[in-house]
């Protein structure tokens, strides 16, 4: 898990400076592709964490 952090706060600040940097009209469709694999990593994690929390709280129901 402490993988997964580094990779998402290491992609937070290439999403930055790339934003920074390509912000003129002629890099422009770069920042969009950059953006859209960012919304899609974005989307695919939040989609694993909800699995897995699924998953592990499915097996919990109380003894009787």
């Amino acid at each position: 898990m402490l993988f997964i952090t580094i990779g998402f706060l290491l992609a937070h600040i290439a999403l930055v400076a790339g934003a920074l940097a390509l912000r003129d009209g002629e890099h422009l469709w770069l920042l969009v592709l950059m953006f859209g694999w960012y919304c899609f990593a974005m989307l695919a994690f939040l989609a694993a964490i909800w699995v897995h929390c699924k998953k592990s709280t499915q097996g919990m129901e109380p003894f009787r």
